[in-house]
C-alpha cells in the first residue's frame, strides 16, 4: 500500500521521521546529479553523491552522523563530485567503486578522498551482498571490476537491489540499454517496487523490455530543472506510462523525494509538488512544426512535407515522407513519441 505524505521542506522530515523497522530512501535534490541516501535504525549507505556539496548538508540537516557504505557508480563528476565533501564532514567505514580510472580533477579530488578517509575500499562484482539488518543491497552489474576496463564509464556502472522485506529499490546510475539487455539476458532479479531511471531520465536508457522485467510502482529520475540535456526526455516518461502502472517522480519537479518503507507498504514524501510527472505524445495529425520536431529524423524540411500530407492512417504511413524508410521508421517507433493513430 501506498500513501502520499509531504508538500512543504518544513513537513518532508517530520513525514519521513526515522523510526525503528523503517527505511528511508531519500533521493537528494543536488541538481543535474544523483545522490541517494538508504536509512535505517542502525545503518546508512549512500549511493553517489551529486557533483557539489549539497549532500553533505542534506546529511547534516537529517541528523546523519556516520556512513556504514559509499558507493560511488562510476566516476562522472554528477555522481562523486560531492563525495569529497561528505568525507570530510563523516566518519565512512567502506566505500564501493567499480575501479575505472579517469583524468578529471573532480575524480582524483574523490580518489585522495577515499585516500584521507581510511574507509575499506572494495571493488564489487555481480552477486555480492551487503547486508545491514534487514536491509540486504546485491550488486547485479558490473561483472568484474573495472580497474582494467577502458571504454565509456557507463558500461561497468554499479547496478544495485536495495531489498527490505516486501520492498525492494532498483539503483541503476547511468546504466544504458546495453547494460539493461546484459541484466535480462543473464536472469537477474529485476522486478522492484521502486525503480531509479538510469542516466537521468535519458532516452539511453529505460528500454520497454527492461521496464517490463522490472514493472515498478514508482519511477524516480534525479535532474536538474531545465538542464542543458533535456532529462528526463519525454520519450522516456511515455514509455514509462504505457508499459507501467508506475507513479514518476522527479528532483526537478519535486524537489527532494523520501520513499519510506516498513518492508510492506511505502509512503512518498516530496518537498515541492505531490502531482507524478506525465508526459504527452505527438499526434502527427494535428502538432504543430515544432512538436513534430521532437521526434526523431522529422527537421523542419520533413515537419512541413508531414504537414502537406495529412491525414497519416498509421505509423507505417509516415513513410510517404521523403527520407523515412524502413530503418528510420523503425526508430520512430522505437522512440515512442508518436501518439497511436487511429
Amino acid at each position: 500500500m501506498k500513501r502520499l505524505c509531504a508538500l512543504l521542506p518544513v513537513l518532508l522530515l517530520a513525514c519521513a521521521a526515522l523510526v525503528a523497522g523503517q527505511l528511508e530512501v531519500h533521493f537528494v535534490d543536488v541538481g543535474q546529479g544523483d545522490a541517494i541516501v538508504l536509512r535505517t535504525s542502525d545503518a546508512v549507505v549512500l549511493v553517489d553523491a551529486g557533483q557539489y556539496d549539497q549532500l553533505a548538508a542534506y546529511l547534516a540537516r537529517i541528523g546523519v552522523d556516520s556512513v556504514d557504505l559509499a558507493v560511488a557508480t562510476h566516476g562522472h563528476a554528477d555522481h562523486i563530485g560531492g563525495f569529497a565533501a561528505v568525507f570530510e564532514r563523516f566518519p565512512v567505514r567502506r566505500v564501493w567503486y567499480n575501479g575505472q580510472t579517469h583524468t578529471t580533477r573532480t575524480f582524483e579530488r574523490f580518489i585522495d578522498a577515499v585516500l584521507a578517509s581510511r574507509a575499506a575500499y572494495h571493488e564489487p562484482a555481480a552477486g555480492e551482498r551487503a547486508t545491514f539488518s534487514e536491509l540486504v543491497l546485491t550488486v547485479l552489474h558490473p561483472p568484474h571490476s573495472a580497474a582494467q576496463y577502458d571504454g565509456h564509464l557507463h558500461d561497468m556502472n554499479i547496478v544495485l537491489r536495495a531489498d527490505y522485506g516486501g520492498f525492494s529499490v532498483l539503483l541503476t546510475g547511468d546504466a544504458e540499454l546495453h547494460v539493461e539487455r546484459e541484466l535480462i539476458a543473464g536472469g537477474a532479479e529485476l522486478r522492484s517496487t521502486v525503480l531509479k531511471l538510469g542516466h537521468h531520465g535519458s532516452r539511453t536508457s529505460s528500454t520497454a523490455e527492461f521496464l517490463q522485467a522490472v514493472s515498478p510502482e514508482v519511477a524516480v529520475y534525479q535532474a536538474a530543472a531545465d538542464n542543458p540535456y533535456g532529462h528526463p526526455h519525454p520519450e522516456v516518461l511515455l514509455r514509462v506510462q504505457r508499459l507501467t502502472d508506475a507513479e514518476v517522480y522527479g528532483t526537478d519537479r519535486h524537489g527532494t523525494i523520501v520513499i519510506a518503507s516498513d518492508g510492506d507498504g511505502y509512503e512518498v514524501s516530496t518537498v515541492r509538488t505531490s502531482v507524478p510527472v506525465t508526459a504527452t505524445c505527438v499526434d502527427v495529425n494535428s502538432a504543430s512544426p515544432e512538436e513534430l520536431m521532437r521526434i526523431v529524423h522529422i527537421g523542419p524540411v520533413r515537419a512541413r512535407r508531414l504537414i502537406e500530407l495529412r491525414p497519416f492512417t498509421s505509423q507505417a504511413d509516415l513513410r510517404r515522407i521523403d527520407g523515412i524508410g524502413p530503418a528510420r521508421l523503425n526508430d520512430i517507433g522505437e522512440q515512442g513519441l508518436v501518439c497511436p493513430i487511429e
